[in-house]
């Protein structure tokens, strides 16, 4: 067993999607999470402090996840490179916060798709994720939702699929 956890990251290119795709795509992501995990059912905007990112807590509806990918496209645009977007649980320390956050929609010839989960590096959801075998298991649900190309496994080593 790694001594350390730090990521669960998925990535995937070539699947050029629309706006409409990737937010609908990251919301049912996000319920799906939410859903195997408790823990990862709140989430708050990135901010300039910790005190102003716990003002804005994530809504799960459709056109608050679309305009956080961007707000001035329409939902059938394709980006530029990807949509980004990313949050975190608000954590009352940096060694209990752990985000999410997700790249989608790009066509794979700048930047390739990603989701990435981090962890904190202490605390209960640590001490439980640090067990291979369920950190395996919620990887499991990344990539049945994403089908990704390649993870990076539970030794933070890049993995075809």
């Amino acid at each position: 067993m790694a001594n350390t956890i730090t990521q669960i990251n998925v990535i995937w290119k070539g699947r050029k999607q629309t706006l409409k795709e990737c937010t609908e795509s990251f919301l049912i992501f996000l319920e799906r999470l939410k859903l195997y995990d408790p823990c990862f059912s709140t989430w708050y905007e990135t901010g300039d402090s910790r005190k102003k990112g716990l003002e804005n807590k994530l809504v799960y509806e459709y056109n608050y996840i679309k305009n956080k990918f961007c707000s001035n496209c329409k939902d059938n645009d394709y980006p530029k490179y990807d949509f980004d977007i990313r949050f975190w649980n608000g954590g009352l320390k940096d060694s209990l916060s752990y985000g999410i956050s997700a790249s989608l929609g790009g066509d794979g010839r700048i930047g390739n798709s990603i989701c990435n989960l981090t962890f904190p590096y202490e605390g209960e959801i640590y001490e439980h994720y640090r067990i291979q075998e369920n950190w395996e298991q919620l990887l499991e649900l990344f990539i049945d939702h994403w089908q990704p190309d390649q993870y990076r496994d539970f030794n933070d080593q890049l993995v075809e699929l």
